[in-house]
């Protein structure tokens, strides 16, 4: 049997019992009378409504057509994985990830989570689903299996948006959570270490001849980063007020990076620390001075010059700077064309720190002039092995040799 029960005001409780359940739990439903009724005079007007109201109900929940509004209200709150990506985004992404980063990341987004994930419930993706999913990752390309640095990037990407659904509420669990990190294995730490990472004293002293055959702005940009140790991005953007000829010095407080949308931008540099003047050799500075005349000669001649407020030292011509991209290119096509080692643009920063430690130079020191956050960073890239310096450790060794002493056999 139905009843109502009064909530203050103009609104009611209607209740019914239902018939489906064994043991027939209440459903109710709150309904607020119409204004024109509720200040009526007429207590029958009132009642009569209420009546009309109550059998709807009732009749609603015998034949089991009611709207749970509950329960809606719960499956409404659920998310899926592609509807939570742009609360990720904007909650997360956006406050704690440069442009460049971002944009790498929705890259993994789009072309692997999406297509996986993109149409379950959050609530319903589990750690085993993740567990097969992650064994089965294979080079889109090639389709052999996927190297531990790419499977590590998308392992990141996965945990920072669960860990974000977690924190806000949208799951009570975290599917991440017995999700096993990346890590490389005995063949691929042998394969890595197999490729050559820097150039030795010898071979930095050739390639500085080599470099001469490129025009004077690259010559000078990839000695420049052996030299200073720069990142790409920061020697790009460089400009002539950033030279100091008295300090024979070149300061960093930029870089040339990428937004969200792959759109070349100048960006702040990777950390606080990064900032700062970096000594150079008089000898270079003097190249710069000199480079600088045909500088200004080439923009005096240009018909338009695009940066009117900017003097990027290298530049793409018109003033304008340079995708980070473009190094990379020009780096690698040099390095084919003269039949020289290859070595990636950024083990010019690490030929940069081991040209120091060879020479002597103490960890403390390497750290500052690199810039590195934190000096165990500095250990990790510089404590691993040198022929040089293997060989500089072993020399007090040669003094042990028995014929060097008179009395040995």
């Amino acid at each position: 049997m139905a009843w109502t029960e009064p909530l203050g005001g103009n609104k009611y409780k209607l209740v019914e019992r239902d018939p489906s359940q064994a043991s027939r739990p209440k459903k109710s439903i709150s309904v607020e009378m119409p204004e024109e009724i509720a200040k009526s005079k007429s207590e029958k007007k009132k009642e009569a409504w209420l009546a009309v109201e109550l059998s709807k109900w009732s009749e609603a929940v015998i034949s089991g057509k009611f709207e749970d509004k509950g329960k809606n209200r719960r499956k409404s709150q659920k998310t899926t994985f592609s509807d939570f990506i742009p609360i990720w985004k904007k909650g997360y992404a956006k406050e704690n990830m440069g442009g460049k980063t971002i944009l790498n990341v929705m890259s993994i987004v789009d072309s692997r989570l999406i297509p996986e994930f993109g149409d379950y419930w959050m609530s319903d993706i589990t750690t085993l689903q993740i567990v097969e999913w992650s064994g089965s990752l294979v080079n889109i390309k090639t389709q052999r299996p996927l190297a531990t640095n790419s499977r590590l990037n998308i392992y990141k990407v996965m945990k920072s948006i669960f860990d974000a659904a977690t924190g806000w509420g949208v799951i009570k669990s975290n599917p991440m959570d017995g999700v096993k990190r990346p890590s490389q294995g005995k063949k691929e730490k042998k394969e890595i270490r197999s490729k050559k990472k820097v150039f030795t004293r010898g071979e930095v002293e050739k390639l500085l001849i080599a470099l001469y055959a490129l025009p004077a702005r690259w010559r000078l940009y990839y000695t420049g980063a052996i030299l200073g140790g720069f990142r790409r991005g920061e020697l790009l953007a460089v400009e002539w007020k950033d030279i100091d000829q008295e300090k024979s010095a070149i300061w960093v407080d930029k870089q040339i990076t990428l937004d969200e949308y792959g759109k070349k931008i100048e960006g702040e540099v990777k950390t606080e620390d990064s900032e700062g003047w970096i000594v150079m050799p008089k000898w270079y500075m003097d190249e710069l001075k000199i480079y600088r005349r045909q500088w200004v000669k080439e923009k005096l001649n240009c018909k338009k010059w695009l940066e009117d407020d900017k003097e990027y030292i290298f530049h793409s011509g018109n003033g304008v700077m340079y995708y980070p991209s473009t190094p990379t290119l020009t780096w690698g096509r040099f390095l084919a064309k003269n039949k020289l080692p290859h070595v990636k643009l950024h083990g010019l920063r690490h030929t940069a720190g081991m040209l120091l430690r060879e020479s002597g130079t103490d960890l403390k020191t390497i750290q500052e002039r690199l810039r590195h956050t934190k000096l165990d960073t500095t250990a990790n890239i510089y404590s691993h092995k040198s022929e040089s310096i293997d060989r500089a450790a072993v020399a007090p060794l040669e003094e042990l040799n028995p014929k060097r002493v008179k009395i040995a056999p």
